[in-house]
């Protein structure tokens, strides 16, 4: 996940002090990278912004999503933000059946959802739809299984588990992510739609809330830089990439020793990387 943000230093202290990743690497003023133990690349990427956050409507990043192994590690991370006080402006809380979701706000007002996974055996599936809703949070039940340790750092197993992006016109989403791209069409709600591959409920969600007439997506504003995608096998991204060829970005410097990777621009201008370990 690769973030535009107008301050480094400021970003770094909310991702790692309050979030509790950790920074693996700062080769200049203008980039860091940050992970999680025993990760063997980044998971969250900041660069910085030649400009600040847009007032104009746009396509882009409503949120993204960390993923976090255990329900005891979601227990332990909202009792840790909400003993922040005024530093953590909270956005919501939901229960959405597959799973359950803190979501706050970063100092550029970028979206984060923090959330654990239902064991998928409870997931309701009709034939290729899952079922999604959005129900209130039983945060006494979630703080009944935090523990005596408390938040220390974000896990191990930590992983972005989804991207939800600002989107102009569904049906044109439908088109590249779902055709082009070759993810699985999941779930709708209210003017969005929801893809995956496997049987996950979802890896990309797209919606219309700013409504069909917002500009594409800005590279250099705060807010979402890219969002990468990794393949099974190096076989699939060379499949993929080749059939991707229309939708291919000018080329991307490799960093921070990243696999080879591709880039794309949907139709809304939000950027893609593809790669394969």
């Amino acid at each position: 996940m690769s973030l535009n943000v107008s301050d480094i230093d400021r970003s770094l202290d909310f991702y790692q002090r309050i979030l509790g990743f950790k920074m693996v690497d700062r080769s200049s003023n203008e980039r860091a990278f940050l992970s999680v133990e025993r990760h063997s690349s980044h998971l969250v990427e900041l660069w910085h912004a030649k400009a600040g956050r847009s007032d104009t409507r746009r396509a882009g990043l409503y949120h993204f999503a960390i993923l976090l192994p255990e329900r005891k590690y979601l227990a332990d991370m909202f009792q840790h933000l909400s003993e922040r006080g005024g530093e953590v402006r909270f956005d919501g809380f939901a229960d959405h059946l597959v799973s359950e979701s803190i979501y706050i706000r970063d100092p550029d007002d970028i979206g984060i959802e923090v959330y654990c996974d239902r064991p998928s055996s409870q997931w309701k599936w009709y034939e290729d739809r899952v079922r999604m809703a959005t129900e209130r949070l039983d945060t006494e039940n979630l703080l009944r299984e935090s523990t005596a340790s408390g938040w220390k750092a974000m896990p191990a197993k930590t992983v972005i588990g989804h991207v939800h992006l600002h989107v102009r016109n569904l049906a044109k989403a439908m088109k590249f992510y779902r055709e082009a791209l070759g993810l699985n069409f999941t779930a709708t709600y209210p003017s969005a739609y929801f893809f995956a591959a496997g049987k996950y409920h979802h890896h990309v969600a797209t919606n219309i809330w700013l409504g069909t007439s917002i500009q594409p997506a800005s590279p250099e504003h705060a807010g979402l830089n890219h969002f990468g995608i990794e393949l099974p096998s190096k076989e699939e991204y060379e499949k993929t990439a080749g059939r991707l060829e229309q939708y291919k970005s000018e080329e991307m410097p490799q960093q921070h020793g990243q696999p080879e990777s591709v880039f794309l621009r949907d139709m809304d201008g939000i950027t893609i990387r593809l790669y394969a370990r």
